[in-house]
């Protein structure tokens, strides 16, 4: 009898013992939601997938409810959501190792997905001066968006090659083959810097996204133009651009001379490689000392009585 037990015992301990290593392995497992299934997440659920990603069958549905701030760079779906509702929602979207989460304010059901690759090619809209070719959206429904960028996006590159304003960046969307601006010039809104911030549509105007098939990032010409009212007022022009590597200064000419400009040199990536401050002009001339510069595209930026201005300049 007591031989039985010791057996009895051994057998039950060999059970937990495989019961514990298959629930190891089913935990370190992702998340898959196979075609015709659903997963449905209600907002504010102690919800983990033990730092995996979600993948899923075209025909499988993620839906979240409206509220959710589920996801993060180590827990997100990497395919379509829907968000379910009306409220505040964060939809946990990624690809290709990219989180890329879409916040929505919205009244009814809103779906929608991240493709880490170039969008379609089309022509830039009305005062849209240059569109990303690095990520891209797909949403169906009605609301305000938020659109995030990382170091992955490349944001530096599309704001200071078209103006060198942060605040230029605006949500475009795809119609017809044609990237227009998703509401009106001047009315997104932008915070962070350039590695990691976000723009968010007009807060005060929610959106029909079915009338566009692509969401990605645009610059937006008007918000261009008007951190470049002293240039178009005062004429400010670089002289003898591009620059030769041995000249000593940069010089510039304008309109009507000037007193206490203050002017900051920039190289591609924003990094700042010069201040210079109280600079005036004579017989409308001025100039600043030229660094010792790579031969290469850098930006000069301009600040006079509250207007500033970004110009590009050349060394040869």
């Amino acid at each position: 009898m007591k031989n039985y037990s010791k057996f009895y015992l051994f057998k039950i301990s060999i059970f937990l013992l495989f019961v514990f290593i298959s629930f190891e392995k089913l935990s370190a497992q992702e998340l898959f939601v196979g075609s015709g299934a659903e997963f449905y997440l209600k907002a504010n659920t102690n919800f983990t997938t033990s730092n995996t990603v979600v993948s899923k069958d075209p025909m499988g549905n993620f839906t979240v409810e409206a509220g959710n701030d589920w996801g993060s760079n180590s827990e997100y779906v990497d395919g379509e959501i829907t968000a379910k509702g009306s409220g505040d929602t964060k939809i946990p979207v990624g690809n290709n190792g990219v989180y890329a989460p879409v916040v929505a304010t919205h009244t009814s059901d809103v779906v929608a997905s991240y493709i880490n690759s170039s969008p379609t090619a089309g022509a830039n809209g009305v005062d849209v001066d240059a569109v990303t070719d690095v990520e891209y959206w797909k949403l169906t429904g009605n609301a305000i968006i938020t659109l995030p960028w990382n170091d992955n996006s490349n944001i530096t590159d599309l704001v200071n090659n078209n103006g060198g304003s942060l605040n230029a960046v605006a949500v475009v969307g795809l119609d017809n083959g044609t990237w227009s601006l998703v509401n009106a010039t001047q009315t997104n809104t932008v915070t962070g810097d350039l590695l990691n911030g976000n723009v968010t549509s007009d807060i005060n105007d929610e959106l029909n996204l079915n009338n566009f098939t692509e969401f990605t990032f645009g610059i937006d010409h008007q918000v261009v133009l008007s951190i470049n009212e002293l240039f178009l007022t005062n004429g400010i022009q670089i002289l003898s651009n591009p620059i030769k590597n041995f000249e000593s200064n940069i010089r510039f000419q304008v309109e009507n001379d000037m007193q206490n400009l203050n002017i900051i040199l920039y190289d591609i990536t924003g990094r700042k490689l010069g201040s210079y401050n109280q600079i005036s002009t004579f017989g409308r001339i001025g100039s600043i000392p030229k660094p010792d510069l790579k031969s290469g595209l850098y930006f000069i930026k301009f600040d006079f009585e509250g207007k500033q201005g970004i110009k590009k300049i050349i060394i040869e």
